[in-house]
């Protein structure tokens, strides 16, 4: 082969990709929606994953154990449409369920996210939430049930019924470093605890990076520092939202209510129509 031929033919071949592919899951087949997940990697296209109507499927241990991960690490971009369903963990180990590396584009689909123990999600790199449920995780020692360093878009979604657990550090139900969007959607009845009475925590947004909510409700969550180690009756280390740093926030038509303690039901804003 000549050598133009053979470039001709590298190039060629580095061209061609695997086309995009539609995964269909049967109900209860974890196993089947984590080598769909795996196959996903393996396309440049863009694939999406169908879950069963209303399924159900059990994670019993990290299929990623170096990040300590139920699913695939996502490095590629993936839809998963959950049709009602739920992934929950079930399991002695302690793992969270879903992770976005920076290269990593993932969208989740009217889906639940139940039941993970180092946190549910993290996310360094694009990821939406459309219709979405994380309910009833634990972040026992660990900082946040979700963490966003890269991009997150969430509509119409409730993250409820979570709880950050002796925190160490400062710490929140959703953390944020990145840049996150939260449009019709709440986060209800979650609980954060820190050890220290430094600790400053956030029972729904600890927010060090740019925030924008709307439509957004905030109601029944409660955060707490280490009361054996603060004043009495001192409540600074305890709110519903926290603005650190260079954070930004941006707020239309949220409602804080029924969260605890009472004083924190303002967000760190000086906009007086920010709270309904």
């Amino acid at each position: 082969m000549t050598p133009r031929l053979l470039c001709l033919a590298v190039l060629a071949a580095a061209s061609t990709s695997t086309p995009a592919a539609t995964f269909t899951i049967r109900d209860h087949d974890t196993a089947g929606l984590i080598a769909a997940i795996r196959a996903a990697e393996s396309t440049r296209e863009p694939d999406r994953i169908e879950l069963a109507t209303s399924g159900l499927y059990i994670v019993r241990r990290p299929s990623d154990t170096r990040q300590q991960l139920g699913l695939p690490l996502i490095r590629s971009s993936i839809t998963i449409v959950g049709n009602g369903a739920e992934i929950r963990r079930y399991s002695d180990e302690e793992f969270a369920l879903i992770g976005v590396a920076h290269t990593g584009k993932l969208a989740l689909e009217t889906l639940g996210l139940a039941e993970a123990s180092r946190g549910a999600i993290i996310n360094r790199g694009v990821l939406h939430l459309d219709r979405v449920r994380v309910t009833d995780s634990l972040a026992d020692g660990a900082n946040a049930i979700l963490i966003n360093y890269g991009t997150l878009r969430g509509w119409d979604s409730e993250i409820s019924h979570n709880a950050v657990l002796s925190a160490r550090r400062d710490a929140g139900i959703v953390l944020n470093f990145g840049r996150m969007e939260l449009s019709r959607s709440r986060l209800t009845g979650n609980t954060v605890t820190g050890r220290r009475g430094s600790v400053l925590t956030a029972s729904a947004l600890l927010n060090l990076g740019d925030i924008r909510l709307n439509d957004v409700t905030i109601d029944g969550n409660s955060a707490d520092g280490d009361r054996t180690l603060a004043e009495p009756g001192d409540t600074s280390t305890a709110h519903a939202v926290v603005n650190l740093g260079n954070g930004s926030l941006h707020s239309e038509r949220v409602t804080l209510v029924d969260n605890w303690p009472e004083e924190a039901n303002i967000l760190p804003v000086s906009d007086p129509d920010a709270v309904n």
